[in-house]
């Protein structure tokens, strides 16, 4: 695996670490302090911002998990990928593709969401 691969599944496990001192610890070897995550439900400014929009997501989605589906492609600082996420039974609910930026130190600065199947979307 090369560094963007290992930053963006460490991008999963925080958003499926449902321990908050650990997804905290997890937010912090990720993402930036003066980091930004958008998509067209949700958004995150800061790790604390991060931290509490993924805390509720864990409150409206219980047990449900976050997968990545695709290699982490990039160059330069910018990375894409797409994931999936998943009922505790494994079925695929919601499915998309983020875009990032990537700092000097290897975290997160920005991600950029888009959300390619909802449901009950045509």
């Amino acid at each position: 695996m090369n560094a963007n691969t290992d930053l963006i599944d460490r991008y999963f496990d925080a958003w499926n670490e449902t321990d908050a001192a650990r997804r905290r610890e997890l937010i912090a070897a990720t993402w930036t302090v003066d980091a930004d995550y958008r998509d067209p439900l949700l958004s995150g400014a800061g790790r604390d911002g991060i931290d509490a929009m993924i805390r509720a997501v864990h409150e409206r989605f219980p047990n449900h998990t976050f997968r990545r589906t695709t290699e982490v492609d990039g160059f330069a600082n910018r990375l894409r990928f797409s994931w999936e996420l998943s009922t505790p039974e494994g079925t695929a609910i919601v499915k998309g593709s983020d875009f990032g930026m990537v700092d000097a130190n290897g975290r997160l600065q920005a991600v950029t969401g888009f959300l390619d199947q909802v449901p009950g979307a045509a």
